[in-house]
């Protein structure tokens, strides 16, 4: 074949790949409210049994400056015709947004950016969403916290997208995840939103996450600590599913089990590493445990009651806007294990929060359950709402849900 036909066949062929690849994004912007994966997993009405179902990011990567090869990562598993859409918090743009257009450029990708405005609201996503559109964005970045890479991937999702989380606080499990949460502009839970795939990439930068305030550190661990209990439940309620709708693999239980034994072992001495300034070996487990191994636990071994109660917990505009969701998760832990009168295990689960700086029960959230009883009755309703709350081996009534946070300060 002569070379300017071999050349006008390449450019055909990449014509044709580029179309194949904007009809499968045109055809997921058209569906993706209508995706829910329980219609796939958890249906049995032809007769066949619920599959258990494992999910995980196409590839994670950690290590200190692991943002500064960005665009090596993304070549390698994008086309050159890959637009590249970053959202980043304002807080982070003034410290990584620069190397992160570098490494993008250096890459050859084309780029472009917005603001996160603080809040994963339906609105705030369908302004992002705007935004990408006009540019043609096909790979959605997101760098922040958990609210702002939830933000990216559902904006992704109307895209037909694919997403990259690159988080900067070691604070939640929500990088590696296809489940995102939307909150109602009063920041009171909405409802979660599902991904066909999980993200893309996964980019946990230790120098980003040990720059954060250990505070950030120290939710993640709360969150993290409730996986294993969690995933556990469901494994042992045969009509449990997980929040896509299959049954939790062995696989997640080991993942989640390892995820607890990993902070029970390095919590402590990850946070003194911080305070010394010389994050090691201790604070690089905890960020896979918090990130990772959590991530993986969660969407694949599934959710309980600590999860409903810490959604719950937002239904209070003080609580939602002073703590954070892993230090809401803690007390959930502790609310789930007296649910299940798991008295041994909230025991230690109460040393281990307290020796890390985590809230055991609503006394140490500043709520007062005696004179703001009105607002607890709030809490309990929106708990028992959320779906998660059905995995508990027994039916969790507003009286039993009451009892086992109540019951939890006196310990």
């Amino acid at each position: 074949m002569l070379p300017d036909a071999v050349h006008e066949k390449a450019a055909t062929d990449f014509n044709c790949l580029a179309n194949r690849q904007q009809m499968q994004r045109n055809i997921m912007t058209h569906l993706y409210q209508e995706y829910d994966p329980n219609r796939r997993f958890a249906d049995t009405t032809d007769g066949v049994a619920v599959p258990m179902l494992f999910v995980s990011p196409t590839q994670y990567i950690q290590s200190p400056g692991a943002i500064h090869r960005l665009g090596l990562f993304l070549a390698d598993l994008v086309g050159p015709e890959a637009r590249v859409g970053v959202l980043i918090t304002p807080g982070r743009r003034r410290a990584v947004f620069a190397a992160v257009a570098d490494s993008v450029g250096e890459a050859n990708l084309t780029m472009t950016d917005a603001t996160f405005a603080g809040e994963s609201t339906r609105s705030e996503v369908e302004r992002v969403t705007a935004v990408f559109r006009e540019q043609s964005v096909n790979i959605v970045i997101g760098i922040g916290g958990g609210k702002c890479l939830d933000t990216a991937r559902m904006a992704a999702n109307r895209l037909g997208a694919r997403a990259v989380t690159i988080p900067t606080t070691a604070s939640t499990d929500a990088p590696t995840a296809a489940v995102s949460v939307l909150y109602r502009e009063d920041g009171v839970f909405d409802r979660v939103e599902y991904s066909r795939t999980n993200p893309l990439l996964v980019v946990a930068d230790e120098t980003i996450l040990a720059a954060a305030p250990p505070r950030y550190l120290v939710a993640g661990m709360g969150d993290a600590f409730s996986t294993y209990y969690e995933a556990r439940c469901c494994m042992q309620n045969p009509a449990a599913r997980t929040g896509r709708g299959g049954r939790p693999t062995m696989g997640a239980l080991a993942i989640a089990r390892q995820c607890r034994e990993q902070l029970l072992a390095h919590g402590v001495a990850a946070l003194q590493e911080l305070s010394a300034g010389c994050p090691g070996v201790a604070f690089s487990q905890i960020v896979e445990a918090n990130i990772l191994l959590s991530g993986l636990g969660f969407e694949s071994g599934g959710l309980a009651a600590a999860h409903a109660v810490a959604q719950g917990l937002t239904a209070c505009a003080d609580l939602h806007r002073k703590f954070l969701h892993g230090e809401l998760v803690a007390v959930g832990v502790m609310a789930q294990l007296m649910l299940e009168d798991r008295m041994d295990e909230a025991a230690a689960a109460r040393e281990f929060f307290r020796a890390v700086g985590l809230p055991t029960h609503l006394g140490e959230l500043d709520f007062d359950p005696g004179t703001q009883a009105g607002e607890l009755d709030e809490i309990i309703t929106g708990s028992l709402r959320v779906p998660f709350i059905q995995a508990e081996p027994m039916p969790v009534s507003a009286e039993l849900l009451r009892a086992a946070l109540l019951r939890a300060g006196t310990l």
